[in-house]
């Protein structure tokens, strides 16, 4: 799997982080990281399409100091293999 990092060098309060990609046809599962370091990740975006005898679900984490927090499960699975998305906030959404 081939990875394609980004780096921000100044993300400041009030500016929007949107990402736009295509997942691979084959691909089992993708990943959106809000970090720093590979340490310290703020939000673990991972939807998985067939992972680990996961199935179409998205996990939301964190990670502080190398481990990894509180996994929350999210069900509501918008993506399909090989077809565009973005991933952006939602307003007027509490």
């Amino acid at each position: 799997m081939s990875d394609v990092e980004l780096k921000i060098v100044s993300f400041k309060p009030g500016m929007e982080l949107k990402v736009t990609g295509v997942p691979k046809p084959s691909g089992a599962r993708f990943s959106i990281n809000v970090c720093d370091s590979r340490d310290n990740i703020a939000l673990h975006f991972n939807p998985r399409f067939d992972y680990l005898g996961e199935h179409r679900v998205i996990v939301l984490d964190s990670r502080k100091d190398g481990g990894w927090q509180n996994p929350v499960i999210e069900k509501h699975f918008p993506f399909q293999q090989g077809k565009e998305f973005e991933v952006r906030p939602q307003t007027g959404r509490h």
